[in-house]
């Protein structure tokens, strides 16, 4: 979503970079991301992380999903792929 009006309704009342988090154990706040496995180990494998943040549509409630590091999350991806 441009951050300057809405694709669905074009209102420019954006809300942008919202945090979406989960509460978990104990009330603890934790971003919600997307996690690409970037090894092919049984056991301690690793990831790419990618925090999730949100534009929200002031107006008709649209909401679009980013990620910080889409570049990170695709060689990741390619990564994975080719093991």
């Amino acid at each position: 979503m441009d951050t300057n009006s809405c694709h669905k309704c074009g209102s420019n009342k954006i809300i942008p970079e919202v945090r979406i988090v989960d509460y978990g154990h104990m009330n603890q706040m934790r971003d919600l991301s997307i996690h690409i496995k970037t090894t092919d180990n049984i056991f301690f494998n690793k990831f790419e992380k990618g925090q999730l943040q949100a534009n929200i549509c002031g107006s008709c409630g649209s909401i679009e999903l980013s990620v910080h590091n889409p570049h990170q999350l695709w060689e990741a991806y390619l990564k994975h792929k080719s093991l």
